[in-house]
């Protein structure tokens, strides 16, 4: 469990990465606090201050603050830290038939939801979406690599898929999805434990897209979601 001091490293840290310019402490401060995380602007910089001293940032001039390889890499161990303790939590409430049932039918309106959209987004995605997709799955494989978990890399892969489409009421389906409570590390503990690679899946989906190959991206979409279903089943097996 993280500490309230390294919560606030972690949200400082993560809103700086998703930034691509060079970001200031008033906009690092707002943006913490729309995602739930009220701090003060003395302690936004007191933060900034350790993280420049620690070079997991550096300042640029007047513009504001990036974030180094350095400081990547403990974002992700905080990530991995907090994401570890969710994973006990939910699957304390995780194995029941209720749960199972839930988490099942959830992920037969994601294959047909999703088969949809990896087919769209094959036809209308653009030169700037694939170089996006290359970066969430090179971060996603960094992730597998330290044996942590890529939760984030994950939903953002099927976001931009979603996004790709250029279908906004299968964008919209797909977001109440990932926002009803689903956006969770469980899938892909789930999916650890029985051998599953969502990293492979995603791979070969986005190969076909990258091809504009619209029946091999909903093809590869589909057994994507036939094998976490795979997965899930198994692990409730044993368990």
């Amino acid at each position: 469990m993280l500490t309230r001091k390294e919560a606030q490293e972690e949200a400082v840290l993560s809103v700086i990465h998703v930034n691509d310019e060079p970001i200031g402490s008033g906009s690092i401060r707002q943006m913490v606090a729309d995602r739930g995380l009220a701090i003060s602007e003395a302690t936004v910089g007191r933060i900034l201050k350790e993280l420049d001293q620690k070079d997991y940032t550096v300042k640029k001039g007047f513009q504001g603050r990036i974030l180094t390889q350095k400081g990547y890499e403990r974002l992700c161990e905080l990530k991995h830290r907090r994401e570890h303790t969710t994973i006990r939590k939910e699957l304390e409430e995780t194995l029941s038939p209720e749960n199972k049932k839930n988490m099942l039918d959830m992920l037969v309106a994601r294959r047909a939801i999703e088969g949809e959209i990896a087919a769209l987004a094959a036809i209308h995605i653009t030169s700037q979406e694939i170089e996006a997709m290359e970066r969430v799955l090179a971060h996603h494989e960094l992730h597998r690599q330290r044996g942590q978990y890529g939760v984030e890399q994950d939903i953002h892969f099927h976001q931009l898929l979603a996004r790709a489409s250029r279908n906004r009421v299968l964008e919209k389906a797909m977001d109440l999805i990932l926002q009803s409570g689903r956006r969770s590390p469980t899938l892909e503990f789930i999916r650890k434990e029985v051998n599953g690679n969502i990293i492979e899946d995603h791979l070969r989906i986005f190969e076909a897209i990258k091809e504009k190959n619209p029946d091999r991206a909903r093809s590869a979409m589909i057994s994507h979601m036939e094998n976490v279903t795979r997965d899930v089943t198994l692990y409730w097996k044993s368990h």
